[in-house]
């Protein structure tokens, strides 16, 4: 059974009442937040409870114009997103990543990277902001970390079973927007 990093929801309330899309102020406040107010809970668990909300590092992988795409096939774990495009690399942040608390987020960012992607070249993570959409049952107990990475060299996926990855311009992403998953619509909005 998986674990994953969750804040209870009513800590977070200041920073993310009544705002969807993406947050970019108090930043720093709620991170902090997050990293002295987090705890595990079993993901099945997790997944159905709105009191708490799962912590999901997402990175925007871009060579110049071109932003690295991933489609998510009809294997991954989570049903509620097959089929759907995004841009965003990361996922669950598990007890694994605890090896400090202080870096808890990070760690679990670095191995989701490496989990779901190979890049020839890292470049250097720039924050965005924080993803809030409380409109929708996936929506409702996740908050993404937004950031992204200018990268060099070849980047494939990892996960073929899960997904299949591609680059695209902004004006060619824009054609998917019907099926993009809308964490994707809210940091294309934000990073275009």
């Amino acid at each position: 059974m998986e674990n994953v990093l969750v804040v209870k929801t009513e800590k977070l309330k200041k920073y993310i009442q009544g705002l969807n899309g993406m947050i970019e102020t108090d930043r720093k406040a709620l991170v902090d937040t997050i990293i002295n107010e987090y705890e595990f809970l079993p993901r099945q668990e997790a997944e159905e409870n709105p009191n708490f909300k799962q912590i999901i590092p997402y990175v925007v992988l871009r060579q110049g114009n071109k932003i690295f795409t991933t489609r998510r096939l009809n294997k991954g774990g989570e049903a509620r997103l097959h089929g759907k495009v995004s841009i965003g690399i990361g996922g669950h942040i598990n007890p694994v990543d605890e090896t400090e608390k202080q870096q808890v987020l990070m760690r679990g960012l670095e191995r989701e990277l490496r989990e779901e992607v190979s890049i020839e070249k890292l470049g250097e993570l720039i924050p965005v902001g924080v993803i809030n959409n409380d409109s929708n049952e996936v929506g409702s107990v996740h908050l993404g970390l937004c950031f992204t990475m200018e990268v060099q060299g070849e980047v494939k996926v990892r996960e073929t079973e899960k997904l299949e990855g591609l680059w695209l311009t902004v004006d060619e992403l824009m054609k998917y927007w019907d099926n993009m998953e809308e964490w994707t619509q809210i940091a294309i909005s934000a990073i275009k």
